[in-house]
């Protein structure tokens, strides 16, 4: 039911028909089988010829059972796929919407998890499960058959499956458990990996550093080896339970049945060969529960994924929000925010801060590091929401969860964590020329060029990327502009020039200001100087 439900909400896909092939593909199988066995019998009855009749209907059903499993296999193929893609676009899609403290507090690590072998596992799983479909139909049509064959055969054969089904079940949440908790340790490994791409050079300079989290990354990977080898192991000692259930069959019905004189010989040659036949099957449908495990753990991340985005209502305009026409003056009114762990312990307060800007002015944002002028920087674009008392507002106006995509569109930002796109996503009719103009006076146009609507190069030193992401700010066109110590990773000369002539013409054109900055010797180029510590506004 898990996957079913699964596959609905995620495709509208016709599924009847997939149904509906994979059982004829079955019963067209258990067809031809009887075909066989009808045919060894006219054979052992004295007939030295073989009915033309029995060949013509053997090779019909075969051609049939090949049609139906080459159309749902196909259909199948392309229903996990279109399942697998709107899986990705619904989860991005609703990333997108997020708010960035619950990205933050999710991690990287969860979802690149759930995105990547997540959906990998449910691409490799589907063909198993596709022919385990089919297999399941075939098995059925072939007990069918064989109840016909023989009722006492049929319910020895029903009481080993039964016993194949008591041990699986038994044994299918312990293995689940285990390859659970092997996907969360997976994602702890991906973390590690990411400190290792991430901080490679501090590593690289620091011996003990670098062997603390190399070892850190050995025990991640070494409990996640030994869960999914126990996880293994236990799916391996069922498919050998199988195998032998399965030659016990073989055996009950070539020596037990004989002895208790239950069958006739001709009936226990026709029992035989429909057992063999109908152990690809059986096989295949055991195998698959390997990949069935496997795709429960996959389908449930994924639910409880998205499940957390769902939790904070994650919603997209319908249409392109615009930003308010005009202001006067922005102001933080009481507002603080928690940062929390995740058992909801408080690690750092920030505010109660009142704080306001007009329109034109520049202004300065300076305090010791982990003061809170990052935090304050995002509650004032609105990227955080302060704590249920404090508000945000434009003239007289409060910001409510309704007007925060507008005001957004206010702010063009450059945080420290900032992040350059190859391509100006959101401008349209861009001219290249002006773009590569831009570069020039950035003193970069050496590194990149602006062609075919992409930069050709966005590998750039801090400095430099600092500088191609001025000039999408520039682009943008916005009326506030947020600067997290842009000036920071400049040369003297370039730092010189954005206080003194960026800032300037940000200034004439009536554009707006938050700069954090350290420079205390071009204090003077700013209208005010905020000073933040330990959370609050305090005199400059």
């Amino acid at each position: 039911m898990v996957i079913i439900k699964f596959i609905n909400k995620y495709s509208d896909a016709p599924k009847m028909k997939i149904l509906l092939y994979s059982i004829l593909s079955g019963i067209s199988y258990a067809l031809a089988l009887a075909i066989i066995n009808a045919a060894m019998l006219h054979v052992s009855t004295g007939n030295d010829t073989l009915k033309i009749s029995f060949l013509l209907l053997f090779v019909i059903f075969c051609l049939l059972h090949i049609y139906f499993k080459k159309y749902f296999m196909n259909k199948g193929v392309k229903l996990t796929e279109n399942v697998i893609r709107n899986v990705r676009e619904d989860i991005t899609g609703k990333i997108r919407c997020s708010e960035l403290e619950v990205i933050e507090n999710m991690g990287k690590g969860s979802i690149y998890t759930c995105l990547t072998e997540d959906t990998e596992a449910i691409s490799q799983s589907a063909p198993s499960l596709i022919i385990a479909l089919e297999s399941m139909f075939c098995l059925c049509a072939g007990l069918f058959y064989i109840i016909y064959l023989s009722f006492y055969g049929f319910i020895f054969i029903i009481i080993l499956v039964f016993i194949m089904f008591f041990v699986y079940t038994n044994s299918s949440d312990s293995v689940t458990k285990k390859l659970k908790i092997s996907k969360i340790e997976e994602t702890e490994f991906f973390d590690r990996l990411n400190d290792v791409l991430s901080g490679f050079k501090e590593i690289r300079i620091n011996c003990k550093k670098n062997r603390d989290l190399f070892a850190d990354i050995v025990s991640v990977s070494e409990k996640s080896a030994k869960l999914k080898t126990d996880a293994e192991i236990g799916l391996d000692n069922r498919l050998v339970l199988f195998v032998s259930l399965f030659f016990i069959m073989l055996i009950g019905t070539i020596f037990i049945f004989p002895v208790f004189g239950i069958m006739e010989k001709d009936l226990i040659t026709r029992l035989v060969s429909s057992l063999l036949f109908l152990w690809g099957p059986m096989a295949m449908l055991f195998v698959a529960t390997r990949q069935y495990n496997i795709l429960l753990v996959s389908i449930a991340n994924i639910n409880k994924l998205e499940a957390t985005l769902d939790n904070f209502n994650p919603r997209f305009p319908d249409k392109q929000p615009e930003p308010p026409t005009d202001f006067t003056e922005i102001a933080l009114n009481s507002v603080e925010f928690c940062y929390k762990n995740k058992k909801g312990e408080m690690l750092f307060k920030m505010g109660p801060i009142d704080f306001s800007f007009k329109k034109g002015e520049i202004i300065f944002i300076t305090g010791g590091n982990g003061s809170g002028k990052s935090t304050l920087m995002k509650l004032l674009t609105g990227l955080y929401y302060p704590e249920p008392g404090g508000a945000v507002t434009i003239g007289e106006e409060r910001i409510t969860s309704e007007t925060y995509p507008s005001y957004r569109e206010l702010f063009s930002t450059i945080f420290t964590d900032f992040h350059i796109f190859e391509k100006l996503y959101g401008l349209k009719d861009i001219d290249e020329e002006k773009v590569n103009d831009l570069l020039r006076q950035m003193e970069i146009n050496h590194k990149t060029e602006y062609i075919e609507e992409k930069f050709t190069n966005i590998k750039l030193s801090t400095g430099q990327r600092k500088r191609l992401a001025y000039i999408t700010t520039l682009l943008e066109d916005k009326q506030v502009y947020v600067f997290d110590e842009w000036a920071a990773d400049q040369d003297p000369e370039f730092r010189k020039k954005f206080y003194n002539k960026f800032l300037n013409d940000m200034r004439v054109i009536g554009k707006t200001v938050i700069a954090v900055s350290h420079d205390d010797r071009y204090f003077h180029t700013a209208d005010r100087i905020v000073k933040i510590e330990e959370g609050k506004t305090v005199t400059a």
